[in-house]
This record gives structure tokens, sequence and C-alpha cells, in this order.
């Protein structure tokens, strides 16, 4: 398990932003969002590395997108 900050945006075309950072201890990054959206059919995932950084990016229907950002801490 590591430690990470993860900041967490929304962009959502009917709604204002958001950004939310927190802290967790993970094993995957990458399986903590994918469970968080293993109910969610049209979920689209991609998955890239920036700096250390893991970023998993979630595209919704109606255009909703999720980035989730994974600093080791």
């Amino acid at each position: 398990m590591k430690k990470y900050e993860i900041v967490k945006e929304v962009y959502n075309p009917c709604a204002p932003d958001t950004c939310e950072i927190t802290e967790q201890e993970l094993s995957d990054p990458e399986a903590y969002v994918r469970d968080m959206f293993k109910n969610d059919k049209s979920a689209e995932f991609s998955v890239t590395k920036k700096e250390g950084a893991i970023i998993v990016e979630v595209v919704c229907e109606a255009a909703q997108r999720h980035r989730y950002t994974f600093s080791e801490i």
C-alpha cells in the first residue's frame, strides 16, 4: 500500500465544476476509480502518467468528466 494525495475534479456541462483533495492509502489507484464506477456501463476510462503522478480520467453519459490525480506522498 502507498499513501496518495488524490485530487478529484468533476467537469459537468450542467453544473459548476468541482475539485476535492483527499489523502488515502491504496494499492492500485486505477482499480480504486474503476470500483467507484462499476455500476456505470457508460463509463470510459483512460490512464496516463505525468511527472510521477497517475491520472485516471472517466467520461460518463451527458459528457460528464471526472479526473483523479494520484500523487504519492
